[in-house]
C-alpha cells in the first residue's frame, strides 16, 4: 500500500515545524501553537495557574511554565502518536 498526504495535508507537512508562535499576533504569554508531524499542538495557560499540552484531542499539564510545556512537546507528541497507534486493531 502507497500512502502519500492529500494536498492540505503536502501543505501542513512543509509548514515549519514545531515553531511556536502566538496564533493570535499576541505576546505568548498565554497561548502559542506550533505544528507537530503536520498537526497544530496548542500549549495554554489553565485554571491552576500552570500549562497545559493540547494535541490531536489529547492533552497533558501540570507544567510550571510555558518554556516548560514547549520543552515537554516533542516527547508528548510522540507518546500521543504511539497511543493512537496502539488503539488500531489488527
Amino acid at each position: 500500500m502507497k500512502i502519500e498526504p492529500d494536498g492540505g495535508g503536502k501543505q501542513m507537512l512543509a509548514a515549519p515545524q514545531q515553531n511556536w508562535r502566538d496564533p493570535n499576533g499576541e505576546d505568548g504569554r498565554i497561548m502559542q501553537t506550533a505544528l507537530f508531524a503536520g498537526h497544530k499542538m496548542m500549549v495554554i495557560t489553565d485554571d491552576a495557574g500552570g500549562f497545559q499540552l493540547g494535541y490531536l484531542n489529547f492533552k497533558a499539564g501540570g507544567f510550571k511554565t510555558m518554556e516548560a510545556a514547549k520543552k515537554a512537546a516533542p516527547e508528548f507528541a510522540k507518546r500521543v502518536l504511539a497511543r493512537m497507534s496502539d488503539m488500531v486493531a489488527d
